[in-house]
């Protein structure tokens, strides 16, 4: 059985990715079972980085801040939970592949690096924050950090840059 892991958070939910990984189990249908795990990570770090980050600057007050900070995750859980259900919708429509969706909350890289080594993954699908390349050179990048792992592990990777603008939906 070929198993194959997507990996979508609220601040990584590449369209490219999900695409990609549907069209990987398809392929991978022909030649025997497969199984296609969604793991969806809640990540509150990105927006207390942001939250931290404003409130440094002291030019807004408490009550609007967690109003903005709030309306933030919402409307990336928002984008994410419709790749889900893309996922689902889709996913359904595949002969041969067995579909599962976890929800977890916490840090990504933690998160990622723990389902790969619990789990005999073929094939997992990134996508990689939007980051110059000089800056993932200089101070490292999760998703290239998780990458290394499973290609270590003898997994294949493969890795699609965040959503451009234009593809929220």
């Amino acid at each position: 059985m070929t198993r194959i892991l997507l990996v979508l958070s609220t601040t990584r939910y590449s369209k490219r990715s999900l695409e990609l990984a549907l069209a990987e189990a398809q392929e991978a249908s022909g030649r025997g079972g497969v199984r296609l795990e969604l793991l969806y990570i809640r990540e509150t770090a990105a927006v207390d980085q942001v939250g931290a980050s404003v409130d440094g600057q002291g030019f807004l007050g408490l009550e609007p801040q967690d109003e903005i900070l709030d309306s933030l995750e919402r409307q990336h859980h928002a984008t994410a939970l419709r790749r889900i259900e893309r996922f689902q919708r889709l996913g359904a429509e595949l002969s041969g592949v067995e579909l599962s969706f976890e929800e977890v909350q916490g840090d990504y890289q933690a998160l990622v690096r723990q389902r790969v080594l619990e789990s005999d993954v073929d094939v997992v699908f990134l996508t990689r924050a939007d980051q110059p390349f000089v800056s993932r050179l200089l101070f490292g990048n999760k998703t290239d950090a998780v990458a290394r792992l499973v290609r270590e592990r003898g997994g294949k990777v493969v890795v699609s840059d965040e959503t451009p603008p234009g593809w929220m939906e």
